[in-house]
């Protein structure tokens, strides 16, 4: 009898020390934690927030998906990462948009093996105005392209079809085309790839123009548009940038190009995708846009 007792005991004691070497889930909730820097932050639409983001888990990490959703509605995601180790710390910036009021949640949702922990940082849109305007991607289409119009107006972002376009020369400040030289460009409608002659393009009609703006373009080192809160940084992107020129070609998807339009307006050009492009005059391209007002 006294035998089956130590056996019991035995028995027992590796139960309760199988218990206490699970860390999956402690007592009181989830091993994550997850701390956001601001909580609260107020801000105007096209200012960039920093929010700042501390991991610790005891397990190793899986990911994090970053999430927004605008009064109170529902969530859109953003971005997400694939983590790894117990540890990690990441500053996400996050572009304010234009144009609505309220508050902007901001959902931090990490994840390891068998645990979810979420953090959020509120963004309160400010009375103040931003300076400059934040658009979102369009599409443009080469002068031969069916989808979609090849003249781009910053001021409004619009885009206009050779039709549209002759009646609203003075907002066009870029045009789209994929060439066999200059492959995807962006050019001023001033600019010499548009004429008569055997190397310019001429199905446009921008050579009948009695407007044609001088919009022009420089090369930038930016990859995001996360360091820009003013029109003044933009400008300074613009004056930074590279040689100045009627038209920017060889543009490669990612890519962030300056511009001044020929009313004196500082803008930023992101290169969001292109496709299809050819020497038939075919091809399209998504881009957005920060431009001063």
């Amino acid at each position: 009898m006294r035998k089956m007792r130590f056996v019991y005991l035995l028995f027992a004691s590796a139960i309760v020390l199988g218990a206490c070497s699970k860390t999956d889930t402690p007592p009181g909730g989830s091993p994550i934690a997850v701390t956001l820097t601001p909580t609260a932050v107020t801000a105007n639409g096209g200012d960039s927030v920093g929010i700042a983001c501390t991991i610790t888990d005891q397990n190793n990490l899986k990911d994090v998906v970053i999430s927004e959703s605008l009064n109170g509605g529902s969530s859109a995601q953003l971005a997400s990462y694939s983590l790894s180790g117990k540890s990690y710390q990441f500053t996400y910036y996050y572009h304010v948009p234009t144009g609505i009021t309220g508050s902007i949640v901001i959902t931090f949702t990490v994840d390891d093996a068998n645990n979810t922990q979420t953090a959020t940082s509120t963004i309160t849109i400010g009375a103040g105005a931003s300076d400059f305007n934040s658009y979102s991607a369009v599409l443009l289409g080469s002068y031969s392209d069916p989808n979609a119009g090849s003249f781009y107006a910053s001021s409004n972002n619009d885009v206009y079809t050779v039709s549209t376009a002759n009646t609203n020369q003075g907002l066009i400040d870029m045009v789209f085309y994929f060439g066999a030289t200059n492959q995807y460009t962006l050019a001023a409608p001033s600019d010499a790839s548009f004429g008569t002659n055997s190397n310019q393009i001429s199905s446009l009609g921008i050579q009948n123009w009695t407007t044609r703006n001088a919009t022009s373009f420089r090369s930038t080192t930016l990859s995001d548009f996360s360091s820009i809160t003013k029109a003044a940084d933009i400008a300074t992107a613009y004056n930074a940038g590279g040689t100045v020129d009627t038209k920017a070609n060889m543009l490669a998807q990612g890519s962030i190009i300056a511009f001044q339009t020929a009313a004196g307006k500082y803008g930023l050009c992101k290169i969001v995708d292109e496709s299809n492009g050819n020497t038939s005059g075919q091809g399209e391209m998504h881009i957005m846009v920060d431009v001063q007002k």
